[in-house]
Formats: structure tokens, C-alpha cells, sequence
């Protein structure tokens, strides 16, 4: 039995046909495959995050090229597009999508960084910056 959860079945699970091989055209409620390459998740999330200040991961990098990707079409226009970020982009700090500002922020950072939990609260001043 198929479901989303211990003792929580779902029709759309089974109505994808799971037991099915893989076969071009549509498979219950799905009408259509789409993907991107790594590179390209790796793109859109940046591009997300430089751009419109969300932070997200790869996989959701991928979600938002696939939904730019189905806006261009002609019998998109007018229509809505809902894309799901499932998590924020935090939790992949160390993939190599976020090496350009590590190194940015390693540049910034006190060697060693203190890390210890008695130490002062460090206050930005932006004003110090904007004089410099």
C-alpha cells in the first residue's frame, strides 16, 4: 500500500502507477516530465538568491528553472505558476553552490573566528563601512 505517512493512503501515489516501467506521455495525473541539469539548479538558486533575496537549495534551483521554463511557452501566458521551495538553503552551506560566498565571507571573517558562547555580541555599524 502506498501513501505519504504510516496509515495515510493516497490515490495519487496509486494513480501514478508506480508498478508501470516508464513510458513517454501522461501517467495518471502527471501529463509531463521535466528536469534540469545540475548546473542549471545550481544557476536558478543563486540567480534566486542574488536577485529576489530567497535562499534555497538545488533541488528548489531545479523547481524554478522548470517553472520559468513552462511560463516562456505561449499557452502559459496569463496562466499562474505555484512553485514549492521545500527548504531553505541554509542546510547546504557546504555544497559548492554557495563557494563564491564563503569565500566572500571567509575574506570578511576574524582568523580564527571567536566562536566561543561568553564572547560580546558583535553589532554591525554600516555607517563604519560606508566610510571606508
Amino acid at each position: 500500500r502506498l501513501g505519504i505517512g504510516a496509515g495515510i493512503p493516497t490515490n495519487f501515489l496509486t494513480n501514478l502507477a508506480p508498478d508501470q516501467p516508464y513510458e513517454e506521455g501522461p501517467r495518471g495525473h502527471v501529463s509531463e516530465f521535466l528536469s534540469a541539469t545540475s548546473d542549471e539548479s545550481i544557476e536558478w538558486a543563486t540567480k534566486l538568491a542574488n536577485t529576489e533575496g530567497i535562499m534555497v537549495g538545488p533541488s528548489s534551483g531545479a523547481t524554478f528553472k522548470v517553472a520559468m521554463d513552462l511560463a516562456a511557452r505561449p499557452e502559459a501566458k496569463g496562466k499562474t505558476i505555484v512553485v514549492i521551495a521545500a527548504s531553505h538553503g541554509i542546510r547546504y552551506t557546504a555544497h559548492p553552490l554557495w563557494k563564491t560566498a564563503k569565500a566572500e565571507a571567509v575574506k570578511a571573517l576574524p582568523k580564527p573566528p571567536n566562536t566561543s558562547k561568553d564572547c560580546d555580541t558583535l553589532l554591525w555599524d554600516s555607517s563604519a563601512a560606508s566610510k571606508a
